[in-house]
């Protein structure tokens, strides 16, 4: 349906008239509505009070109310969005640049040992808060077991004694542990319990306690004051005194023997004549052969040094018996070694054997036909017995403070050193000598806490470490050790 151009025209028009009828509407209102707001206010700001204004200002506040709760509600709609889009700015972004530009433009104390240390704590807190995510804080101890079952040492049974323990010696599934209080106890550690069979009771401190090689129900203890004891471990009591013990001082007995005056530094037990005998060496040089069945007399008594040097000239700090466990006569006085406090080793006889810096001389065991010594000076040597000269100088990154054999093992020892250079911690190592000389083939354990002391059982296959009081019985799977003896340089490749 078309449109003309008149119909066209005629509604052009109509909306032409229809606007000007709105825009004279739109003027009219305008022109309705005064400007009258203004000199109302006007007059509150000069604060004139008469009827006439009064009156007029209520009529103005009512006229103005709607445009002034127009105007302050989109003020306090603006407000709002300006605190929600601010607020979080300004509490946020002063703190973190802050820490940020302090640590990068304080150059000048900043080395490479210092970011070496954050980053390795940094590494350390990661794997703290993985293994805390899987694994409880109470199983510490399970996780040790787990760690030490990939080394070849698995912990059986762990105890707190509360007490320092100066000295220990284990004999099958027997444990004698001498404290710092003159007492000593005999443990039963069979199926991972310490069960406390005898107590024993000392004048003075133990230095030394071993299990009687002859006689299993008996101990014996050498003592600080220098005095030799033994005793028996019978059923009719648990708490024991000594059944035999040796005299302060000989020259009441009117005799040639030597009193130790000083502790026992090393004690051994043979057969001499086919009689079980102790032998004792004191730290002033002393040297007593005793016998097991009777400690008034000494046997055999001499001083290694004899009147030819003073006894505060040199002191003795380890001994060491490498002779057989059978013996006839006295010639087995060769072959007691003893290391002093000038660095040196010496026969039974005050011979010069091996000579070296002047180092202070830790330990001192025999291995195989080999003697070994541990240093200050951060190693231990190796030494043969026909020579001056060591054989071999190991260096350790720690202070090897002790070392003990492993039984039935031809070439196997156990090191304890402190500090380690890496961490600085106690450590327990294990050699192997026919496998690797310069470094150990596993390490046994680390701790913060001083290590009081270590043992084997008699067949090996059972390793003891007290820290601190705290005693941990590993045993010892050697199928494990295959994988650490490996060298694949073939540089170290033993003795």
């Amino acid at each position: 349906m078309s449109i003309s151009h008149s119909d066209r025209q005629q509604l052009l028009e109509q909306k032409r008239q229809r606007l000007q009828e709105l825009k004279q509407r739109r003027l009219l209102q305008q022109s309705s509505r005064s400007p009258t707001p203004e000199e109302p206010h006007a007059l509150l700001f000069k604060k004139r009070v008469d009827a006439t204004t009064q009156t007029q200002y209520d009529e103005i506040s009512s006229n103005k109310a709607n445009p002034i709760n127009q105007v302050t509600k989109k003020e306090i709609d603006k407000y709002d969005k300006s605190v929600q889009t601010t607020t979080p700015i300004q509490i946020e972004t002063p703190s973190v640049p802050a820490e940020k530009k302090v640590n990068l433009l304080d150059k000048q104390a900043i080395c490479e040992n210092d970011l070496n240390e954050a980053l390795t704590t940094s590494i350390k807190t990661v794997n703290k808060i993985q293994i805390t995510k899987t694994i409880q804080l109470d199983q510490s101890a399970k996780r040790a077991s787990d760690v030490n079952l990939l080394s070849g040492f698995n912990i059986t049974a762990t105890h707190n004694f509360k007490q320092t323990i100066r000295c220990m010696d284990v004999l099958s599934k027997s444990l004698a542990l001498a404290f710092t209080d003159n007492e000593a106890v005999v443990y039963d550690f069979q199926e991972s319990q310490f069960f406390p069979e005898f107590y024993l009771k000392s004048l003075s401190g133990i230095e030394i306690m071993q299990f009687d090689k002859y006689n299993n129900h008996r101990i014996v203890g050498g003592l600080s004051n220098g005095g030799i004891c033994i005793w028996e471990l019978g059923n009719s009591s648990i708490s024991l005194m000594p059944v035999l013990s040796t005299p302060l001082y000989s020259s009441i007995l009117r005799t040639s023997a030597l009193s130790h005056l000083d502790k026992i530094v090393y004690l051994t037990q043979f057969l001499l004549d086919g009689n079980p005998c102790i032998l004792s060496v004191s730290r002033d040089g002393v040297v007593n052969v005793w016998s097991a069945n009777l400690l008034v007399e000494p046997k055999l008594s001499f001083k290694i040094f004899g009147s030819t040097r003073k006894a505060d000239d040199s002191q003795v700090m380890n001994g060491l018996y490498l002779g057989p466990d059978e013996i006839v006569g006295t010639n087995f006085i060769l072959d007691l070694i003893v290391a002093t406090n000038d660095g040196r080793i010496y026969k039974g006889n005050g011979e010069l054997v091996h000579e070296d810096c002047l180092s202070i001389i830790g330990s001192l065991i025999k291995l195989d036909n080999l003697i070994i010594s541990s240093h200050s000076e951060w190693n231990f040597k190796i030494w043969k017995q026909q020579q001056v000269q060591p054989f071999k100088g190991i260096p350790t990154p720690y202070i090897v403070r002790q070392m003990i054999i492993r039984p039935q093992r031809k070439l196997q020892l156990v090191t304890v050193g402190y500090p380690n250079l890496a961490n600085s911690r106690y450590v327990v190592d294990i050699w192997d000598l026919s496998k690797k000389i310069y470094s150990p083939i596993t390490t046994i354990m680390e701790s913060v806490d001083k290590i009081d002391d270590i043992a084997f059982n008699e067949t090996g296959d059972t390793f003891i470490v007290v820290v601190k009081g705290n005693m941990t019985v590993y045993s010892i799977d050697d199928s494990k050790f295959s994988r650490f003896e490996k060298d694949d340089s073939h540089f170290d490749k033993g003795i």
